[in-house]
C-alpha cells in the first residue's frame, strides 16, 4: 500500500490564510482543502482512506481536499489548450527562485525593501548580482525573482505577525487559496503595494477553484471518504468530481477570468505574479471516477484555465502541481503524465500541502519520484513546501529544510525554494544564519 502525506485532514482552525488538506490515500494522493482569503478554513470532518483504497479523504466543505480523479468531457465552451495563452510560456529551463507556495497563495520575490521589478536592492543587496541579507551572489536578474538565490516563504499572516525580522528574509509569501467564483483577494494587492506590509514580495497564488466550485454547487459532495453530515457517502470528489467539474467547466473558466481581471485592476499587469495551478489535478483521471478524464483531457483543461488567467494578466507565470505517485508510484518521475500538457505554459513545478523530504533524493518517502528526476523530466525549477500535521494541526517548522547541507543538495536537484507553513518566531534569524552557506540555483526565472 502506497501512502502519501499531502492528504492529511484539515478540520481545525489554522493561522489566517493557512490552507487546508484532506486525508491521505492509499495511492498517496494529496487532496487539499484550503483556507479562503483572509484565513477562512474548510469545515467538515476528517477521514482517512480505509482498506487500502485509493481515495484521498479529507475535510472541509469549502476548500477541503481534492479528490481522486477523472471526468468525462472537457465541458462545453472550453477553448483549446493554450488558447489566449500567448506570453504565458516560459523557458523549460526553469529558474532559481520562487518560493514554493502551497496550501496558500504566496508572494515570492525580493526581500522587504527591494523593488519587485526594478533594480532596487533588497536588504542591502543589489537586485542584480549583489548579495542580499548576507546571501550568495546572484548572476542574473530574473523577471519573477530579482536575485539568483534560494528563496524562502511562508503564510502571509505569519509573516505579518512576526514583522520585519522575518519579512526582510523572505522572497515570497502565500495567502488564502483561490476558491471563489469571483475575485476576493484584494488583501494581496493591499499587502504588496508600496507601503504595504509585504511590499517587494511576489504573489504566488494557489488556484483551487474547480473542486471548490463543484462542492459549493452540490452541498452534499465532499472530499473523499468524508461521510459526516452534510456529506453523502460516495458522493465525493473521488467518485464524481471529474464529471461535476466537466459539467461546470464554463462557470469555472468564468471564475478564473474574474480573478484575472480582479488582480489586473488592483495589482497591475507589470509586476510578477505566479499561480500554482489546481493541486491534485491528476486525481481526476482515476478509475474510481464515474466519468474519468483521459490524461490528454486533463492537459487540455488545465491549459484552458491557464489561458483564462492570462486574459488580463500578461505578466502572470504558472506552476504545475507535482503528485509524486503518478503512473507507477512516480517511477518515471512524471514523464508520461507531463507529456499530456503544454509545458511551455509553465515556468515552475510545485509540491503542495503534504510535506516533502529535504534530506533525501526522493520527494516523499513512500513514492519513487525523485527531485532530480522531476527536474530533468519537466525542465522546470521546483517550488517545495513543508505541509501540515494530522487534522490540520501545525506540523511546526521542519528543521531539515533549515540545513544548508540539505538545501544545497536539493538545489543541485533543481529545487529553488521552500515554503515553511508553520515556522517558529526565530525562523528569520535561522534564514539569515544560513543564507551565506547556500549555493545559487542554476537558473533565475
Amino acid at each position: 500500500m502506497i501512502v502519501g502525506f499531502r492528504g492529511l485532514v484539515r478540520s481545525v482552525a489554522l493561522p489566517a490564510a493557512l490552507s487546508l488538506m484532506a486525508c491521505s490515500s492509499s495511492n498517496g494522493s494529496d487532496d487539499e482543502g484550503a483556507s479562503g482569503q483572509g484565513g477562512a478554513h474548510a469545515q467538515g470532518g476528517s477521514a482517512s482512506a480505509s482498506g487500502g483504497q485509493s481515495q484521498r479523504g479529507g475535510a472541509s466543505s469549502s476548500g477541503g481536499a481534492q479528490a481522486a480523479a477523472g471526468s468525462s468531457s472537457v465541458g462545453a465552451g472550453g477553448s483549446t489548450v493554450g488558447a489566449a495563452g500567448a506570453g504565458a510560456t516560459s523557458s523549460a529551463g526553469g529558474t532559481s527562485s520562487s518560493g514554493g507556495a502551497n496550501g496558500g497563495a504566496g508572494h515570492a520575490g525580493s526581500s522587504a525593501g527591494g523593488s519587485v521589478n526594478g533594480g532596487a536592492s533588497n536588504n542591502g543587496g543589489s537586485a542584480s548580482g549583489g548579495s542580499a541579507s548576507g546571501g550568495s551572489s546572484g548572476s542574473t536578474q530574473g523577471t519573477v525573482f530579482e536575485q539568483a538565490r534560494f528563496h524562502f516563504g511562508t503564510i502571509d499572516s505569519i509573516a505579518k505577525s512576526q514583522g520585519s525580522k522575518l519579512i526582510s528574509q523572505l522572497d515570497f509569501f502565500t495567502s488564502g487559496w483561490m476558491q471563489g467564483d469571483t475575485f476576493d483577494h484584494q488583501s494581496v494587492c493591499d499587502d504588496t503595494k508600496q507601503g504595504g506590509a509585504l511590499y517587494g514580495l511576489v504573489p504566488v497564488q494557489v488556484a483551487y477553484i474547480s473542486a471548490a466550485h463543484v462542492k459549493r454547487a452540490d452541498k452534499t459532495m465532499c472530499d473523499c471518504n468524508v461521510t459526516t453530515s452534510p456529506c453523502v457517502a460516495s458522493n465525493d470528489l473521488c467518485h464524481h468530481g471529474a464529471a461535476a467539474i466537466s459539467a461546470a467547466f464554463p462557470d469555472i473558466i468564468a471564475a478564473y477570468k474574474s480573478y484575472s481581471s480582479g488582480f489586473a485592476q488592483c495589482y497591475g499587469t507589470t509586476k510578477p505574479i505566479v499561480f500554482e495551478m489546481e493541486p491534485d489535478w491528476y486525481q481526476y483521471t482515476g478509475s474510481e471516477e464515474s466519468a474519468p478524464w483521459t490524461e490528454k483531457q486533463a492537459g487540455q483543461m488545465l491549459g484552458e484555465l491557464v489561458a483564462a488567467l492570462k486574459t488580463s494578466l500578461p505578466n502572470a507565470r504558472f506552476s504545475i502541481d507535482v503528485s509524486p505517485w503518478v503512473g507507477q508510484n512516480g517511477a518515471d518521475n512524471g514523464k508520461e503524465w507531463y507529456s499530456n500538457f503544454d509545458m511551455s505554459l509553465f515556468t515552475f513545478v510545485n509540491t503542495s500541502g503534504g510535506g516533502t523530504n529535504a534530506n533525501t533524493t526522493v520527494i516523499r518517502t513512500n513514492n519513487q519520484m525523485t527531485w532530480a528526476g522531476l527536474s530533468k523530466v519537466t525542465g522546470k525549477p521546483i517550488l517545495a513546501d513543508t505541509g501540515y500535521g494530522a487534522n490540520g494541526q501545525s506540523a511546526g517548522e521542519d528543521p531539515l529544510w533549515n540545513s544548508a547541507t540539505n538545501i544545497n543538495a536539493r538545489i543541485a536537484d533543481g529545487v529553488i525554494s521552500i515554503s515553511q507553513y508553520n515556522p517558529s518566531s526565530t525562523w528569520g534569524t535561522t534564514i539569515a544564519s544560513i543564507r551565506s552557506q547556500l549555493n545559487a540555483p542554476k537558473v533565475n526565472p
